[in-house]
């Protein structure tokens, strides 16, 4: 009497030799297999034969991956090809051809571990098969040199074999292969791959997709709000920079200016220069304050039942904003003329007084 069935699944991108490896594991032909630049396994196919004394069902599976054919769904025929096996498969050969591993390789290990989950990986073997070619190395040394896939074969649990699919009659590479399945299925308890991991995989992966689709949309929805108010701020504040602020700016900094040159007692340039700044920028702050308070305002809304009475809450407002650009006023005239008193003073009423006066 034969022991417990086993099921292996072969994954691997076309021309990587998965029908040619179930052929060689049964040592007869029953998947079609030929040299073509496109997938000759266009479906799943399963086959259950006795091999070493043991049952053994292998499915062979089209080119998930890399499939040309349009009408192709990987994540239905895989669904598909663990329910040929229920409940799941023991072990997952993962098949990749030693003479021509390049990034195409590496993508499809990348896709194979998103499609299938981490937790695919601790029941996946990889054969590497073309290994008929010579070698001066052995073919763990060629795995230690490629960084990327020594990582992988670490992940599950440094189960590789090398398969000469040019030599179907050793038996010897076969016998090796099903010691190292067997001891698979020893760590693993017996367990499978089952369908509903597959399931799992997919909700999780559908999950992040959604995630990260979210995320560019609060972003993009965040970027294009931060651009209308932007263009709306820009919009209302050249709107309401009307004739009458400039020319309040303009008196406040001549004023200013004045008012240095007066304490300094003598005509000089550059005083009545850094005076006229200073008080420039001193009324500039009030007369911005002033709009600011305004657009403010238009955008604030409040129930009328709970609004506060009209007169005392324009005096409060008027308050805020002339002492707001008062503050702002002395500050900056306190950096850019800290020692000269008297023009710290009167910036800090340029300011009070351009609000003020914009106010009305």
């Amino acid at each position: 009497m034969m022991e417990q069935n086993i099921v292996m699944l072969l994954i691997g991108k076309t021309g990587s030799g998965k029908s040619t490896t179930g052929n060689i594991i049964f040592n007869k032909t029953v998947f079609e297999s030929k040299r073509s630049s496109s997938s000759v396994t266009k479906v799943c196919r399963t086959h259950t034969d006795a091999v070493n004394d043991r049952s053994v069902t292998v499915i062979d599976t089209p080119d998930f991956r890399f499939s040309t054919h349009t009408d192709f769904d990987s994540v239905s025929e895989l669904k598909r090809a663990l329910e040929l096996c229920s409940p799941g498969a023991h072990a997952i050969l993962l098949i990749l051809p030693l003479n021509t591993f390049t990034e195409q390789e590496m993508d499809f290990i990348s896709w194979f571990v998103q499609m299938f989950g981490v937790e695919a990986l601790r029941f996946t073997l990889v054969l590497f098969t073309h290994a008929d070619e010579r070698h001066m190395r052995s073919l763990g040394e060629l795995i230690r040199e490629n960084t990327q896939l020594s990582d992988f074969i670490s992940q599950c649990g440094q189960r590789y074999h090398g398969f000469n699919i040019k030599a179907p009659a050793n038996r010897e590479q076969v016998t090796g292969l099903m010691e190292k399945i067997n001891r698979l299925l020893s760590d693993n308890t017996n367990s499978c791959y089952t369908l509903e991991m597959v399931q799992e995989t997919e909700r999780r992966r559908e999950k992040e997709k959604k995630a990260e689709e979210d995320r560019k949309e609060q972003k993009r929805a965040k970027l294009e709000k931060q651009e209308s108010l932007w263009k709306g701020f820009k919009h209302l504040f050249v709107k309401h920079i009307k004739l009458k602020s400039v020319c309040i700016i303009m008196v406040f900094a001549v004023v200013t200016g004045g008012v240095a040159v007066w304490k300094k007692d003598f005509l000089n340039g550059r005083t009545f220069t850094n005076g006229f700044c200073t008080g420039g920028l001193a009324s500039t702050v009030g007369v911005c304050v002033e709009i600011l308070w305004k657009l403010m305002l238009k955008n604030q809304h409040v129930s009328s039942s709970r609004e506060r009475p009209r007169a005392l809450r324009q005096l409060l407002l008027k308050t805020g904003d002339v002492a707001c650009a008062a503050s702002a006023g002395a500050v900056i005239s306190h950096f850019l003329r800290g020692n000269v008193f008297p023009v710290t003073v009167l910036a800090g009423l340029a300011g009070a007084a351009a609000a003020f006066t914009a106010k009305q």
